[in-house]
């Protein structure tokens, strides 16, 4: 249950600008406060393609991940396109 608030955490923090398309576990703790250290890692590292959880995150190297449907980006890209 925590754990979702933790995603929903991390799409406000990337609205608000807090946090960039590609992150680090220690971007979402220092913006995201309130969570043992390890879930961080632990949360981001176990739901990118090919685990047993529900893919949120793509992970582009060790330690490095961004949202698999960031709400930023959708958003720009339905203004370009005039949606």
């Amino acid at each position: 249950m925590r754990k979702s608030v933790l995603l929903e955490d991390i799409k406000k923090a990337r609205i608000k600008g807090k946090i960039p398309y590609k992150f680090r576990p220690r971007d979402i703790k220092e913006k995201c406060p309130g969570f043992a250290r390890s879930t961080y890692y632990s949360f981001l590292s176990r739901h990118i393609r090919g685990r047993e959880y529900k893919e949120y995150f793509i992970r582009y190297s060790r330690g490095i991940y961004s949202l698999k449907n960031d709400p930023v980006v959708n958003e720009r890209s339905l203004l370009e396109f005039g949606l």
